[in-house]
């Protein structure tokens, strides 16, 4: 396969594409804050090059990226931008049901964004309940801490701003990276590397980010961050998920 991008192909390149593939990924990013120093598309910065890197060597199309997110619980710093849950899940609903429509039957989400986790899960089961289709997605962040010595405690510090670095760090001001103590919104509900928490139990997040941090980055030092170390995540997290994508077109479909 020459091309891998659908957007660089003609309709008969797709075409015999598709004639001997049924899996195509797409990345799915946000526009929203990462502290001073990122540029508010990390998100899709990062899940774009992952998934044309995946796509290349698992030699499956890569759909155009879904650019926006639900990132609601930054919209207090400016430049963020979200969209509702229930829209992302139709927008992306109804992208796969267009490539459906031209063959394809398995799905890998490259997923640059937490806040779109929960949507993407419900369009997997929607896609398997109407269509019988296999998709799933990663995040990156989410593969690495699971599988690697990485712990990835962060938004916008060490780790994402290294990955950030590993994709194009012509984009990244370290000249400004700084990290600050969180503030917590109870003495009890505290905010800590790895989300909202009371008594030591994960909450699930509901608030704005702005009130517990002034700069917007959180968790490992973002002042840290290089490119040595974001070269050495990406490339973990491009083999484990061009090794996901060879697993997949094993599974038998059902009928």
């Amino acid at each position: 396969m020459n091309k891998i991008l659908i957007e660089d192909m003609s309709w008969t390149e797709f075409s015999e594409v598709m004639a001997v593939n049924d899996l195509v990924i797409i990345p799915v990013g946000s526009i929203e804050e990462h502290g001073y120093h990122n540029p508010l598309g990390t998100d899709y910065f990062i899940a774009k090059k992952a998934a044309y890197d995946i796509g290349k060597l698992s030699n499956a199309p890569v759909a155009p990226i879904m650019p926006i997110g639900n990132a609601s619980n930054l919209m207090g710093f400016p430049g963020t931008i979200s969209i509702d849950p229930e829209v992302l899940r139709d927008v992306l609903l109804q992208i796969c049901e267009g490539f459906i429509h031209h063959g394809a039957k398995r799905f890998l989400f490259i997923n640059g964004h937490g806040g779109n986790t929960s949507t993407i899960k419900m369009v997997s089961n929607i896609l398997f309940d109407k269509y019988q289709v296999f998709s799933t997605q990663t995040e990156w962040w989410i593969t690495l801490k699971q599988m690697s010595e990485f712990p990835c405690n962060d938004h916008g510090g060490k780790y994402e701003t290294s990955m950030m670095l590993a994709v194009d760090d012509t984009i990244v001001d370290m000249s400004v990276a700084q990290t600050v103590l969180r503030k917590n919104l109870t003495d009890k509900i505290i905010y800590d590397d790895f989300g909202l928490k009371f008594n030591g139990v994960a909450l699930p997040p509901s608030f704005s980010l702005h009130t517990v941090t002034a700069v917007g980055n959180y968790g490992a030092k973002a002042e840290e961050a290089s490119i040595e170390l974001g070269e050495r995540m990406y490339e973990k997290y491009i083999e484990y998920c061009v090794e996901l994508a060879e697993e997949i077109r094993k599974i038998p479909l059902m009928k």
